[in-house]
């Protein structure tokens, strides 16, 4: 998939979230009300495991996991979401989707296990770090460019600044592959410094997947 493409999608991403975000809610009606009061009332939310949970290893954060490209775009960023950080649900939303959410917007670097970290929230899929004995292992280098880029800037921080060696794509879904340019050059690649891992046939399936989207 090209550069332009991987942007364009980007952008699209990009915008149709905040609109989405920005927008001004209607009132509930007394049927959404009642029907999410008693999702309120099946499930205990005052169990906050999933929330211990989610924060396990935390390290550092991006502000707002603000991200700004080269060419002084929002790439990302948490703060459309800040309505978030209201515990209480208003009536308009269930109560399991508003948990979600908030679980969803816990972000930054944390700490998986020994030589094994990840970056959450600073884009639509998460990338993980692992410390090999050569160098660093990238698995799933995000969406963007720019997102893989602070995502690997924010672990230097805080770790050994220790030169890539491999990146893995695990599907064929471009967030998990577009921002490999963040990360690593294609001087690298070709010079065989770094070595780039993909399923077999992953590339058809998403010139395929590519193609029907384009077609609807």
């Amino acid at each position: 998939m090209s550069t332009c493409l991987i942007s364009s999608l980007a952008a699209i991403v990009s915008f149709a979230a905040v609109i989405h975000a920005e927008a001004s809610p209607g009132p509930a009606t007394d049927a959404t009300r009642e029907s999410n009061a008693a999702v309120s009332r099946q499930l205990d939310f005052s169990d906050q495991q999933a929330f211990e949970d989610a924060h396990r290893g935390f390290i550092a954060a991006l502000p707002d996991a603000e991200v700004i490209d080269e060419n002084g775009q929002r790439a990302w960023s948490n703060k459309p979401y800040a309505f978030l950080n209201e515990e209480q649900t208003p009536p308009s939303v269930n109560p399991s989707l508003w948990r979600q959410a908030r679980l969803n917007a816990i972000h930054g670097l944390f700490r998986i296990t020994d030589d094994i970290y990840q970056i959450r929230g600073i884009d639509l899929a998460n990338m993980t770090i692992v410390e090999g004995k050569t160098g660093l292992i990238i698995i799933d280098p995000l969406l963007t460019p720019a997102t893989a880029r602070a995502a690997l800037a924010l672990y230097r921080q805080h770790r050994p600044d220790r030169p890539v060696v491999a990146v893995i794509y695990t599907h064929s879904h471009v967030d998990h592959f577009g921002g490999v340019k963040g990360v690593v050059s294609q001087a690298e690649v070709d010079a065989g410094a770094v070595r780039i891992y993909a399923p077999t046939g992953s590339w058809s399936m998403q010139s395929a997947r590519t193609s029907l989207q384009g077609t609807r």
